[in-house]
Formats: structure tokens, sequence, C-alpha cells
């Protein structure tokens, strides 16, 4: 899957996730050319990060932040680590960092770090990489047997404090299998129901109702819109009354403020939406806000740790290249930043 033109992605182009490229799970030296070193600088406060479609995003619970972890501009794949707290961004100048990449899984997983996992460079080479972020540094995991090299998967913290990871795309086309994180390595699930295999589904916990969500994605036939709970052992399919539309590359997050999950844009047959669906513990409802931000995909999206507001920033747009705009979802309602 290329991003370097920044056309739409079909679902046709997912399914193929890294299939004309290298898919070992070893990355190669960072592309900066930055020496592999454990010193740390001080962060420097910036305006905003460069704009961007496939970046990563999740809590950093520890620190009450939000990270944000590379993408991928005209220019080619980023590296660059961010953190979004009291309304800036702060740039974290740690080395060693993972090699420049998109469409990688990131999750806080419940003991003070985040997990980052695979994803791809230069829209062709998938990662099968996995590297843990305590606050200051990059630390890469040399355990072995975890999920196979590829992109696009989903990601969350359960309630269990536990990373799961579904699905994606790599050398062997969508997957369907669960793999768990506890901490020092990866395990894989064998749930007796999963869902279908895809590519750039939605994953979310919602800890009012203490539901892990799955929603849509890119399967084999075309976008999904099927709605899957994860209680811990299997996978539950929903059939809420109403659902948002089929789609691939949709963020979804935790909204503390009114207990609910919120789902924002993504791609239906290769055409960004901007609509706004709130999960409520057993079914979806459209919500109306009087603004909201311009239609996007692969967008980054997260809620700040302690009931604070969804941040959502840059993504896909219908025209070429990636986007630099930043809103926040408070009180009901989208806000530019």
């Amino acid at each position: 899957m290329g991003v370097r033109g920044f056309a739409l992605i079909s679902a046709a182009a997912l399914a193929a996730c890294g299939s004309s490229g290298a898919s070992d799970a070893t990355p190669p030296p960072s592309p900066d050319g930055h020496p592999t070193a454990t010193a740390t600088t001080p962060p420097r406060i910036v305006a905003a990060p460069a704009a961007r479609l496939y970046a990563s995003m999740a809590a950093d619970e520890a620190r009450h932040t939000l990270l944000l972890f590379g993408g991928a501009t005209q220019a080619g794949d980023l590296n660059d680590t961010w953190s979004w707290a009291d309304g800036r961004w702060t740039q974290a100048d740690a080395f060693p960092a993972p090699p420049a990449r998109g469409l990688a899984g990131l999750a806080p997983d419940g003991g003070g770090r985040v997990v980052l996992f695979g994803g791809e460079q230069g829209g062709t080479r998938t990662l099968g990489d996995t590297w843990l972020w305590d606050g200051a540094s990059w630390t890469p995991v040399t355990a072995t047997g975890g999920p196979s090299a590829r992109s696009a998967v989903a990601m969350a913290a359960d309630g269990a404090h536990r990373v799961v990871l579904f699905g994606g795309g790599g050398a062997g086309g969508r997957q369907a299998d669960t793999w768990l994180w506890n901490g020092t390595r990866w395990a894989v699930a064998h749930p007796p129901v999963s869902p279908p295999a895809r590519s750039a589904a939605a994953m979310a916990f919602d800890p009012t109702h203490g539901q892990l969500l799955l929603f849509g994605g890119a399967g084999a036939a075309g976008d999904l819109g099927d709605t899957w709970l994860w209680d811990g052992t299997t996978w539950r399919p929903l059939h809420p009354p109403s659902s948002p539309p089929p789609r691939q590359g949709a963020g979804m997050a935790y909204d503390g403020a009114s207990g609910r999950l919120l789902l924002f844009g993504g791609l239906a047959s290769g055409v960004p939406l901007n609509d706004t669906w709130l999960w409520d513990g057993t079914g979806w409802t459209l919500a109306a806000p009087r603004v909201s931000p311009p239609a996007r995909a692969y967008a980054g999206l997260g809620a700040v740790p302690g009931n604070g507001p969804l941040l959502l920033f840059g993504g896909q747009a219908a025209a070429a290249g990636g986007l630099g705009d930043a809103w926040l979802w408070r009180g009901g309602g989208w806000a530019p930043i």
C-alpha cells in the first residue's frame, strides 16, 4: 500500500498491505542517520507536529498526556515523538527511536508504558517490531514469537490492562488473529469466535460499560460496518439497531465526559467522511454537532487521560497530502484548536 502518492486508499489496496516488500520482523537502522544512543535531551516545545496521515496516537496514562508517533508526509515517513498536554504539543528528542513508519499500532500497557507495534515504510515494507515508550525514551523489545509483520492493526488496552491486537495487513494479506501483550511479550489468543479478517478497523475500550469494541475496517469484499465485543476470552458479534455506515480508517476513543465511545470519519468506498457516532453500551447514535472537522481518514484520535477532551489530529482528506489541523471534542461538540 503506497503512501507516497497520497491517493485515496481502497479496500483492495489494504488487502495487499506490505505484499510487495519485505516482511521480516527486524526493522532496518533508523533512516534519519542519528547514532544509536541512550542519552536523551530535554524536550522542546514547538507549535505543532507537521501535517501528516497514518500517525499513531494513544493515551500515555502514567504521564496524563496523549502520545503521537510517526506517520507519513509527501517527503516521506516520520519517526518523531510528540506529547499533547495542557493545550500544547511537546516534541521529545529521545534516541534511539523506532524507525520511521505509518499505520502502526499504539496503546498503553497498563504498566506505565505505551506499546508500539508494526506499521509500514514507504507503502511497501511491513514491520513486525515492538517498542516501549516510558515517557523519556523508546526501548526495543527483543522477545520473540510475536505477531507477524503487518500494518493497520486494531490495537487497544482492555479493562484487564492488557493490550489487545487484532488483524492488520501484511505479506500474507489481511489477518484475523488476536494477540495479547502481557507487559513483556506477545501471546496469541485462541478465541472460539473471531471477526472476519480485516485491516484498518477501529478499536477502543469503554470503561463505563466494561467493553472493548471493534468496528469496521477493510475486509475481503470491501469496507465493513460490523461491531464486535471482546470479553477477554472470545469475540462476540453485536447487532445494534443502528450503526455507522461501513468504513475503514476511522478513529475511535472513549469520551470520559459522556461515558461513551466516539467514532469519527474514515473512508467509505474511497470517500472520506466527517460524521461523528457515539456508542452508549448497546447502540450507535449519530451525533449532530454544530461544527465538525473536515472529512478525513487515518487521523490520530485519542482521549486525554483523566476524563479530558478528545483530540483529533491530521489525517487524509480527499485532496492529496496530509492534514495538520487539530480539533477538540468536549461538551458534545467539536472545536478547532
